[in-house]
């Protein structure tokens, strides 16, 4: 349940960081720079999230040196990045390094976690529905907010916090929706 929790929460960071990035760049640094750079982070928060999750698992059933080891691994290829990428295309390849990594560590932890604790995984339930959850959220937002917007005389800050809660709340209640209905079966 913890992974799939998981993946909810990730999938939605996804939502919010691309759509608002650029908002929130403005709003909170004062930098347009810093909203793409937060779009293009977007994509790491389902792994990090899963990295974090699985590795507190392995840490707990005792499995340290296992995480220790698949850190340092996941760090090293971040690294690779540093020293190769950086000079070629800069800031970008330290962003597509981090995101590697994470992937690299969410997979090593995986992979060790199934080996120790029986567990399913079910690819459509706790990735492509909430995925497509979200899809629906982003577009039930857009279908809202374009008949009425009235938060935005609230200022730039404000207003993308009030639109980040409804892209939540939508989110949220189709997920309970949904799977209120799969119990109810």
């Amino acid at each position: 349940m913890s992974l799939r929790y998981s993946l909810y929460m990730g999938i939605l960071c996804i939502g919010i960081f691309t759509l608002f990035g650029a908002e929130l760049g403005v709003s909170v640094f004062k930098d347009p720079s810093a909203g793409s750079f937060m779009q293009i982070l977007a994509w790491l928060c389902p792994f990090l999230y899963l990295a974090t999750t699985m590795g507190s698992i392995l840490n707990g059933l005792g499995k340290t040196t296992t995480t220790f080891l698949q850190n340092i691994t996941a760090l090293l290829l971040r690294l690779a990045f540093v020293l190769i990428g950086i000079p070629r295309f800069g800031i970008t390849a330290y962003l597509w390094g981090m995101l590697a990594s994470e992937l690299l560590l969410a997979f090593l932890h995986l992979v060790s976690l199934q080996r120790l604790v029986s567990f399913s995984w079910d690819a459509i339930e706790m990735i492509v529905k909430p995925a497509a959850l979200l899809v629906i959220s982003i577009g039930v937002y857009y279908g809202f907010f374009s008949l009425w917007d009235g938060f935005d005389r609230m200022g730039l800050f404000v207003s993308t916090a009030l639109h980040i809660g409804v892209l939540c709340l939508c989110y949220g209640g189709l997920l309970g929706v949904f799977h209120l209905a799969k119990v109810r079966r």
